[in-house]
């Protein structure tokens, strides 16, 4: 192979190399225009609020595997409707307890809403306020079944040894043969309030914060997520030397064309001057 065809097949690898630098670099503006927008807002968080802003956006909660409970046991206490969803229990919309057994009821005495599980009794004011928690150590009986008011206001439970009434303090428990009460039954829960107790339920969504750390790391798209960013920040690395070896390769070729363009006028002037020399000396000698 001649010079010329080793030079030119040089400058062809050459233009190759520079046409997929080119076309990687593009591809991978998108990587770079994401981790910068997120690595900028994430260096801001507490200018931005990011930690305490959130977005409730039921695709991005779906995809965060965040859902409410479908499934909400709701019992009217008054003029409260008392509800469980999950393991938590809202008077109302408004949160008042957390419970680990079914929610058996609820009922309305005196000044007291009275809420039963399986195995212990919550206490709550009319506005939803926790008085107490009654289980065992209060006396009460376990497997309850059922809670409702006698006929002369009294608290009655149900449970698989019988029914079971207290007095106006709930203090002393007494087992009875019958039980002529009205018994809590679970209702229907207005729409609107399902509405509010799943957005209660999801609390306040997710904080943006998170949503751009797991889009900088790429853990929003689970654990192959993490790899494509790994993969892409080798190929950043890759553009970065590819880069600075094309560069080193142009300015070496640039001195190189430079050299050789500095000999080829420095040829061409002693040519000339050893031209005008022969001429001179032919004129001196033609006048001799």
């Amino acid at each position: 192979m001649t010079r010329h065809n080793k030079h030119k097949s040089a400058g062809t690898r050459l233009r190759s190399l520079y046409l997929w630098h080119r076309w990687i670099g593009l591809l991978s503006a998108a990587f770079v225009i994401l981790l910068s927008l997120t690595g900028l807002a994430l260096n801001h968080t507490e200018e931005l609020a990011l930690d305490s802003t959130h977005v409730q956006s039921p695709a991005l909660l779906d995809w965060y595997g965040i859902r409410a409970p479908t499934e909400i046991t709701a019992f009217s206490a008054g003029a409260v409707t008392v509800s469980a969803i999950g393991s938590r229990v809202y008077a109302d919309s408004m949160q008042v307890a957390n419970i680990e057994q079914p929610l058996i009821g609820a009922v309305h005495i005196s000044d007291l809403i009275i809420l039963a599980t399986t195995d212990k009794l919550l206490l709550l004011t009319d506005d939803g306020e926790l008085v107490e928690e009654m289980g065992a150590a209060a006396g009460i009986p376990a497997g309850i079944q059922a809670i409702g008011v006698t006929s002369d206001g009294r608290l009655v439970i149900s449970t698989a040894n019988g029914y079971r009434t207290t007095d106006s303090e709930l203090l002393a428990w007494q087992e009875i043969a019958q039980a002529d009460a009205h018994w809590s039954g679970p209702v229907t829960p207005d729409p609107a309030l399902v509405t509010a107790l799943q957005t209660s339920y999801l609390g306040n969504g997710l904080p943006v914060e998170r949503i751009m750390l797991d889009l900088h790391s790429g853990r929003i798209l689970g654990p192959w997520g993490v790899y494509l960013m790994d993969g892409a920040a080798i190929v950043f690395l890759l553009l970065a030397c590819s880069g600075i070896w094309l560069w080193g390769k142009r300015r070496a070729s640039a001195r190189a064309h430079r050299r050789r363009a500095g000999t080829q006028t420095h040829e061409k002037h002693h040519s000339a001057e050893s031209t005008t020399a022969s001429q001179r000396q032919q004129h001196e000698q033609s006048q001799q």
